[in-house]
């Protein structure tokens, strides 16, 4: 997930999910909620079938929480996993991921990267 400037997030003291989607409607979409220098937060909607390329973050860690929808993940060459509502999904610093929306509907997660650092996104294909 891309790097977020502090002064480029929302950074309200209380909002709510319900409220972000109402802002941005349909998928695809992604909304820069939180992002200090030691973290960043961002809720992604993706629309189904929408995949988002292999990747690492070679200085931070990344945790998902999935909100609603399915999706599809692999870490390193391990075996793709699957998740929905609920689920929390991770990747420490230096695991290669990619993710896919396999649901019939839009996919909504809540992302949270751990340094927020800038260029810290390396694109294998």
């Amino acid at each position: 997930m891309p790097y977020v400037a502090p002064e480029d997030a929302n950074n309200r003291p209380v909002d709510s999910l319900e409220e972000v989607k109402t802002r941005n409607g349909n998928p695809p979409w992604r909304e820069r909620e939180l992002a200090t220098e030691r973290f960043r937060m961002v809720v992604l909607c993706w629309p189904p079938g929408f995949v988002y390329p292999k990747h690492y973050h070679p200085r931070a860690d990344e945790f998902w929480l999935i909100q609603e929808g399915r999706i599809r993940v692999s870490f390193d060459e391990g075996p793709a996993k699957e998740a929905g509502p609920g689920s929390f999904l991770f990747a420490k610093k230096g695991t290669v991921h990619e993710m896919a929306n396999i649901g019939k509907d839009r996919l909504i997660m809540i992302a949270v990267v751990i340094p927020n650092e800038q260029d810290d996104d390396v694109f294998l294909e």
